[in-house]
């Protein structure tokens, strides 16, 4: 009887301890093609970017893996910049690209992941400029004309008139661009990452 009373007493004062006992850590391979969800936490605009900068992110959809959560929705991480080019005032175009270099996963542990990349090229100022330049060299020519009546003061007319349009290119500025923070992008892991959960 004493035996029995002893035996209850230890299943109500250490229950299921068998049950409870913590499930060995597992393997889990995150699969080279899984699309990566995220959101920039931080605006990326290519007048200052610079190749190697790393600015926040956070996923937008979590990353499962054969039923398992690997990374949950919201979870912080890092996209480096891989490509950075402001715009020149008369040639030249802004560009910009990026991959996700990095993501929190649910057990704490930062992985350092490859990703496709997201890229983008701004506005070309080519025809822009000639629009400019034509412009003046036409109105410079004319205005040589007028003045002069002759081939030659038409010539240095629109030479003229050209380094106007050149002067009036410049000043209408750079076009770089911003990539806004909220802005949603998927890019896809280039190789397989491996964690332990």
């Amino acid at each position: 009887m004493r035996a029995r009373v002893l035996a209850i007493l230890l299943l109500v004062t250490f229950p299921f301890t068998g049950i409870l006992a913590a499930a060995p850590p597992q393997t889990v391979v995150i699969p080279a093609g899984t699309s990566i969800h995220f959101a920039l936490r931080k605006s990326v605009n290519t007048a200052t970017a610079k190749v190697g900068q790393h600015v926040p992110i956070e996923l937008t959809e979590p990353i499962v893996v054969a039923g398992k959560v690997v990374a949950k929705d919201g979870a912080h991480g890092f996209a480096r910049i891989s490509e950075a080019e402001a715009s020149g005032r008369v040639g030249g175009s802004a560009k910009l690209a990026f991959s996700v270099a990095s993501i929190t996963l649910v057990n704490g542990q930062t992985a350092d992941v490859r990703t496709s990349s997201y890229s983008r090229e701004g506005k070309a100022h080519a025809k822009h400029n000639a629009t400019y330049i034509a412009g003046g060299a036409v109105a410079g020519a004319l205005l040589g004309q007028a003045l002069g009546g002759n081939s030659r003061s038409t010539a240095k007319g629109a030479a003229a008139g050209a380094g106007i349009g050149i002067g009036a290119a410049a000043a209408t500025g750079k076009f770089d661009f911003e990539v806004a923070a909220g802005e949603r992008f998927s890019l896809k892991l280039k190789s397989s990452v491996k964690t332990t959960l």
